[in-house]
């Protein structure tokens, strides 16, 4: 079953966000392969989204949610914050795995 992928306007404006970051602290060129590179990685959860495991903020939600290792390179350094629903997947954040959990108002 191919799933819908729904990035939320909060997503979105996360993988901007760090787009950004790259183009000031590497380059453009770096910024646009990292961008791109995001994207196509989260298309991947329209097939088998359930094979992520359970995000470590899921106490704090009612629903489940998911983290997906997000990035370029050996070692993803973001993760992707997800929820399934019926048949779709919501993308409700992308962050840096080092940074803090999420808390249930980013969840929101």
């Amino acid at each position: 079953m191919k799933f819908e992928l729904v990035v939320t306007s909060r997503a979105r404006a996360d993988v901007l966000r760090n787009a950004e970051w790259w183009a000031e602290n590497h380059s453009t060129d770096q910024a646009i392969s990292w961008f791109d590179a995001i994207y196509e990685q989260l298309e991947t959860l329209r097939d088998l989204p359930e094979r992520f495991p359970v995000a470590p903020e899921n106490d704090l939600v009612d629903v489940q949610i998911h983290e997906m290792p997000l990035g370029v390179g050996k070692r993803p350094s973001y993760r992707a914050i997800f929820t399934i629903a019926l048949s779709e997947v919501h993308v409700l954040a992308v962050r840096r795995a080092t940074q803090d959990r999420l808390t249930p108002a980013d969840l929101e």
